[in-house]
């Protein structure tokens, strides 16, 4: 699911050296359609990208055939490219896009379970851009898969503080206070999270769980 969010983010995205007039607008259609290909047929995705790798497309062709190794199930591949690539800084590479990579390579390791790497991707994003809310709700979500619960509060006050209309801090901020015994913090946040978001179901499971709490803390 994050994943896929990640990838709907790069598909918008024209690498900064195209957008500078640094390439045609033949190269320009070509990286978007290689990126849109990735979620339409990822193999031919995958060929087409590494063709144009070869004929000297550069990094946004290794973007394109990260995108596509990550469609076919081949993360690791993929997460590998991503991070030379935000590594290396490459000419016509601006900081949003590597954040983009970083955090795309994050998704990939988690999806594989090599959580220390998905983290240690999260945070070199996070170095580049703290603002960044998809990557700081991509780490707070791994946190909390991986039960960090101070890690976890920290990044949802953040999310909070910086887009108190995102659903999203508002039901991470309640999972922290549920799982650190302030039931009524984790209301008031659910409460919070469903006036933005009144139909995710994650939400409505969380307003079960406090419920629960309730019940058995009342004995």
């Amino acid at each position: 699911m994050r994943i896929l969010s990640v990838l709907l983010t790069l598909a918008c995205l024209t690498p900064s050296g195209f957008a500078q007039g640094e390439a045609r607008q033949a190269e320009r259609m070509r990286y978007q359609a290689c990126i849109a290909r990735t979620g339409e047929d990822p193999g031919a995705a995958l060929q087409e990208a590494q063709t144009w790798r070869i004929e000297g497309g550069g990094w946004p062709a290794e973007v394109c055939e990260a995108q596509a190794f990550i469609a076919l199930g081949d993360h690791a591949v993929g997460a590998a490219i991503l991070e030379e690539l935000a590594g290396e800084r490459r000419p016509g590479m601006v900081a949003e896009e590597r954040v983009d990579f970083l955090t795309l390579a994050a998704e990939s390791r988690a999806a594989i379970g090599e959580t220390g790497r998905a983290l240690a991707n999260y945070d070199a994003a996070l170095a580049i851009d703290p603002s960044a809310i998809l990557t700081r709700a991509g780490r707070a979500g791994l946190n909390r898969d991986l039960e960090d619960w101070p890690a976890l509060g920290r990044d949802a006050e953040d999310l909070v503080r910086r887009v108190p209309g995102l659903a999203t801090g508002w039901y991470l901020r309640g999972v922290f206070r549920l799982e650190t015994g302030d039931l009524d913090g984790a209301w008031a946040d659910m409460q919070a999270a469903r006036e933005r978001a009144p139909d995710r179901i994650d939400i409505l499971v969380l307003r079960g769980r406090i419920n629960e709490a309730r019940r058995l803390e009342g004995g």
